[in-house]
């Protein structure tokens, strides 16, 4: 069931003590039926929805995928996007970097990954307000031949 629009219940038969609320029997009627669609399109498509019992929307309710047209811009309270897990970018190609990136209007800050923009190698690329930068790919991360490994040693003294 869909969110109730587009209907405009009259209070003209309830405004004042002098009102007839018999007369208010269509317009009770109307306004029980909206109360009735509202509360059928919890959570439904094209509803409304609900909060759960501590403020916040379920992730059932939120979709894995955001469409939009232009762009998103997400502006927390705190100042702060906190991404769990992997950010996943878009892989394009260096030659796609001014339609897709928008050299014209690109900001500082901006981040890229291309698939061939260092000397045909990937790479992150950012935006640092005049040019587009490259940072380098470097060792591989995880169990490898080639992965980065540290030791440390700790060590304490008693006064």
């Amino acid at each position: 069931m869909t969110f109730p629009t587009g209907t405009v219940i009259s209070t003209d038969n309830v405004a004042s003590a002098d009102s007839d609320p018999s007369l208010a029997r269509v317009d009770i009627y109307n306004l029980i039926t909206a109360v009735n669609q509202l509360i059928a399109s919890v959570n439904a498509a094209n509803g409304v929805l609900s909060l759960n019992a501590s403020g916040v929307v379920d992730t059932a309710y939120i979709p894995g995928t955001i469409s939009v047209t232009g762009n998103q811009t997400i502006s927390p309270s705190s100042g702060v996007v906190s991404l769990r897990n992997v950010l996943r970018l878009r892989q394009i190609q260096f030659i796609q970097l001014g339609s897709l990136a928008g050299t014209d209007s690109a900001q500082g800050g901006d981040l890229v990954y291309l698939t061939d923009g260092d000397g045909g190698r990937p790479c992150i690329a950012v935006y640092d307000g005049t040019y587009w930068r490259i940072l380098r790919l470097g060792t591989q991360v995880g169990p490898s031949a080639a992965a980065i490994t540290s030791a440390f040693t700790l060590s304490a003294t008693a006064d």
